[in-house]
């Protein structure tokens, strides 16, 4: 059964790391009477994908937990 669960947690792991790979971020930063533009909305994308590479990277060591617990037992 954990052998199992640690398949799918990686599976899992690997769709997150996928969807965060997909998210645009924007980079049309422009200056508009001495103000740089478009940085908030690049910060916005960069801090989406990195909120869906955190659930990754959680997923990845929860298939990491299930695969050494299946050794174990």
């Amino acid at each position: 059964m954990l052998n199992w669960l640690s398949i799918i947690a990686g599976f899992a792991s690997g769709a997150l790391w996928f969807y965060a790979a997909i998210i645009e971020v924007p980079t049309n930063i422009g200056s508009g009477f001495g103000k740089i533009v478009g940085l908030d909305e690049m910060r916005d994308g960069f801090k989406k994908q990195a909120t869906w590479n955190r659930y990754a990277a959680v997923m990845t060591a929860v298939a990491a937990v299930f695969q050494a617990m299946s050794h174990l037992v």
